[in-house]
């Protein structure tokens, strides 16, 4: 077992040292900090296993946590990759339907100028052409009309 790394690994490791020799504190884990020398004495000294048997379980317990470790990795990679493909095509999807809608939504908003709106400017421009003098009439009651409603609701305040 390489010392310099199982001592880089040592935070992720240690929880597989707890569980196979659970008899050692979290305390004591955290005070070994990975030195391998340190841990052989103390699992030793708690087990009364030989230093030799020790380190072929260590080694084989941290071969399986790096592969573990590198299937994980893998996993994750693939569940990103699998996850920005969704998401890029549901975007694509919500582009799509906002597309639809906001065509649709134009259509009927032409629908109403060309069935409602044109018609009532067309023939609001008519009776004005026919009567103006009716029409500015009109507006100017409508204006002292307005006029008076707003100088009486200042009146009030």
């Amino acid at each position: 077992m390489s010392t310099p790394k199982f001592e880089h690994e040592w935070e992720g490791f240690k929880g597989h040292v707890a569980v196979t020799w659970d008899k050692i504190s979290e305390d004591e884990l955290f005070r070994i900090q990975g030195n391998l020398a340190d841990l052989v004495k103390l699992i030793s000294d708690k087990y009364g296993e030989k230093r030799a048997d020790i380190e072929e379980k260590l080694n084989a317990l941290y071969t399986a946590y790096l592969e573990k470790k590198k299937t994980i990795g893998a996993d994750l990679h693939t569940m990103k990759e699998d996850i920005q493909k969704r998401s890029t095509a549901f975007a694509d999807v919500l582009k799509t339907k906002a597309s639809e809608y906001q065509a649709n939504a134009k259509q009927k908003i032409q629908k109403i100028r060309e069935e409602s709106i044109d018609p009532a400017m067309q023939k609001s421009e008519e009776y004005i052409k026919l009567h103006p003098f009716t029409a500015v009439l009109g507006a100017l009651g409508i204006g002292v009309l307005l006029g008076g409603i707003i100088s009486m609701m200042s009146r009030k305040d």
